[in-house]
């Protein structure tokens, strides 16, 4: 094992100078150049280089021909691997492929992980998208309609850490403000589906609503986009609502599954203006 250069983390193992490296790929800000990655992982620029080179050759990570790096496909399968991940995309997967085949719309199952939302799935008409909504991807969770479902059935204690910190504007109708985000989170508890207009790009929108386990949990959210100049998102509400619904009651292992309208959702109750 070699030992930290200059400038790089003390008393971290070769484990943790990867670990280290990986996490800069779970902010949500998809590819990176050595450079960016060295200087956000505290590794040197030559230890940095080493293993990115080691990674890309294990499939952990990608080149993408520009001198960006992002998460390769053995880090997704990494995160679906276990029992209840590879259950929720198995499961999900047929009722996505419906949705996707009826719309042609870019259909989307994310799970909450921390601050970002993970992308387990991801159906689009058009091939070779290297987007922050890609499989595998992360994207802040204020910044498109998955994101805002997964976040208004967190916890209290998750969503005031979350407005604790900058949310970021991607475009002028990024929601940008914590009054703002808990207004709207309120909304997505009452109508059960959150739309994101503009939130990611000028161009395209997202409708998404919630998926439930068999314990009454939000586990996941089904997203689909759309496009603002030719569609109307409130046609794909019921189409979203009914592809969360299917999945839900695919994931209920009880004989006799209640309909998911009749899921008590464990969710907060919005306070009053």
């Amino acid at each position: 094992m070699s030992a930290p250069q200059p400038g790089e983390p003390h008393k971290l193992t070769a484990a943790g100078r990867v670990l280290t490296l990986l996490d800069v790929f779970s902010r949500g800000t998809g590819s990176h150049t050595l450079t960016e990655i060295s200087r956000q992982s505290g590794l040197s620029l030559t230890t940095t280089h080493r293993l990115v080179r080691e990674l890309v050759a294990w499939g952990g990570l990608e080149a993408d021909g520009t001198g960006h790096y992002r998460l390769g496909a053995k880090m997704l399968s990494l995160a679906t691997s276990s029992t209840s991940g590879m259950q929720l995309r198995e499961k999900a997967l047929p009722h996505l492929a419906d949705i996707h085949r009826r719309t042609g719309r870019t259909v989307l199952l994310g799970v909450r992980d921390g601050a970002h939302v993970m992308y387990l799935e991801a159906l689009r008409p058009h091939a070779n998208y290297t987007g922050q909504n890609r499989i595998g991807g992360r994207l802040r969770l204020h910044a498109g309609a998955v994101g805002l479902v997964l976040l208004a059935y967190a916890d209290d204690g998750v969503v005031d850490e979350y407005v604790e910190n900058p949310l970021k504007r991607y475009t002028a109708h990024t929601i940008g403000d914590a009054d703002e985000l808990r207004r709207t989170l309120a909304e997505v508890r009452e109508n059960r589906y959150a739309i994101a207009p503009r939130s990611l790009t000028m161009a395209a929108g997202s409708v998404a609503a919630p998926i439930v386990n068999a314990e009454g949990e939000v586990e996941a959210a089904v997203g689909m986009v759309y496009l603002v100049e030719r569609d109307d998102p409130q046609r794909f509400v019921d189409l979203v609502r009914s592809t969360a619904s299917r999945i839900s009651r695919s994931l209920l292992q009880r004989p006799g599954p209640p309909s998911p309208a009749s899921v008590v959702f464990l969710r907060r109750e919005s306070s009053p203006d």
